[in-house]
């Protein structure tokens, strides 16, 4: 049996508009949109409302979404790191950032390896998926309590870069366990992603400023169109020639975002407008999450309680990672002084993860098979996790200044132009 064609629209338009309410959903009762869907795709599951033939429709479409939708997380992120805006808070958003990755691989890796007995590549794989900090969930709850702005920012550019580094080092470490059987030891390993990594550079640097070249000469309406259509061309010619996808895009993401300096070097004038960039791909990035969100509430097996054992202790060991890693790079930088104890908080997981996992699915089912569920239940309680300790350790900071109705504002937009990351 074939699903049809008026049935398949209808599938489609159904989850289009899911996407919507959840959308309604966190303005109005700041229910998160994500936990929605996923609650929604867990529901479908147990209902059985949708055929099975529809199901593995989706199924099959997922490792080509979740490609697209790890592009455009890449390329938002990296558009949305405006020097101008962030200031000093940048550079260090982003030391913040590389720290996250740094200390959960380096911390959670040997427990998953020496204590539950995981293949080594494997927990590298899980603790890096797991080191990210979910920007739709924490942007939010800082614009609801008074904080320095230098702080603020620091923290956004931490969640925005975070997404990015998470989806690259993931990306990475699956090309190697592809590749696993063909490698021998450290040293094929070492030259494998040697040759993956300088050939995605010099291919993602040689399009980028070509492009950013093209983009100064041809005015055109649709440029960003243009340009995401590069961005997958990229990733295809990546893949095809056997260097690194996710990072031929970032070097070429990096170009287009800072298309000022970057014309100042190769000297040509002008810059290219990346709101109306930025903006196209938030609208593309919502659609395909959106199906992110519902399918892997639809794959996930809400019973596995031994998942969620797993799960449990998986969170308590990230909520130790990142008070641990705030207050050691507070005592060598005093960047959070005060606001330690806040900022190590932000154990939220979110977007990026789900993506994974779905990428997972499709590249390496017997990983999801075995992980897919611990993953999807550490997700949740993380969020659970952060928000409750929160709400805890905020008491002491006042709302902000500005009030119900502008900071209203604020949250929204920003988990709207935030919640791809």
């Amino acid at each position: 049996m074939y699903p049809r064609t008026d049935e398949l629209l209808l599938l489609l338009a159904g989850i289009m508009l899911l996407g919507f309410i959840g959308e309604i959903a966190f303005r109005k009762k700041r229910i998160p949109d994500m936990l929605l869907l996923l609650l929604i795709g867990i529901l479908i599951h147990y209902s059985g409302i949708i055929p099975g033939v529809y199901i593995s429709l989706l199924r099959q479409l997922l490792g080509f979404v979740g490609t697209i939708a790890l592009i455009l997380i890449v390329f938002g992120g990296l558009l949305k790191l405006d020097l101008q805006k962030f200031g000093h808070a940048l550079s260090k958003g982003i030391w913040i950032a590389v720290a996250d990755l740094l200390f959960v691989i380096g911390l959670l890796t040997p427990l998953l390896y020496f204590v539950f007995k995981l293949p080594l590549l494997i927990s590298l794989l899980i603790s890096t998926i797991l080191s990210e900090a979910a920007a739709p969930f924490i942007i939010p709850l800082l614009n609801r309590i008074k904080i320095n702005e230098e702080m603020r920012h620091s923290i956004e550019v931490e969640t925005i870069f975070n997404s990015v580094l998470n989806v690259i080092g993931a990306l990475l470490l699956l090309s190697i366990i592809d590749q696993q059987s063909s490698l021998v030891g450290v040293v094929g390993i070492a030259s494998y992603l040697f040759g993956s990594v300088s050939e995605a550079i010099v291919l993602g640097g040689i399009i980028g400023i070509a492009w950013l070249i093209i983009l100064k000469q041809a005015s055109a309406p649709h440029y960003y169109i243009a340009t995401i259509a590069v961005l997958l061309g990229i990733w295809g010619v990546s893949d095809y020639i056997g260097a690194s996808p996710i990072l031929a895009a970032f070097v070429f993401s990096i170009i287009i975002a800072n298309s000022g300096p970057m014309s100042k070097i190769i000297k040509l004038s002008g810059i290219v407008d990346t709101a109306q960039l930025d903006y196209f791909n938030q609208e593309i990035t919502f659609i395909l999450l959106t199906i992110f969100y519902v399918y892997t509430g639809i794959l996930v097996n809400i019973f596995d309680f031994h998942a969620l054992l797993f799960a449990l202790i998986f969170v308590a060991a990230l909520v130790a990672i990142r008070f641990f890693e705030i207050y050691a790079i507070n005592g060598v930088t005093k960047w959070f002084g005060s606001d330690s104890m806040l900022v190590a908080t932000f154990v939220h997981r979110g977007p990026t993860v789900i993506v994974l996992l779905g990428i997972i699915l499709t590249s390496n089912p017997a990983i999801f098979s075995s992980f897919g569920n611990i993953i999807f239940y550490t997700v949740i309680l993380a969020i659970l996790a952060g928000s409750l300790s929160f709400t805890v350790i905020s008491r002491k900071y006042a709302n902000s200044a500005v009030g119900v109705t502008t900071n209203t504002i604020q949250g929204e937009n920003a988990n709207t132009q935030l919640k791809q990351q």
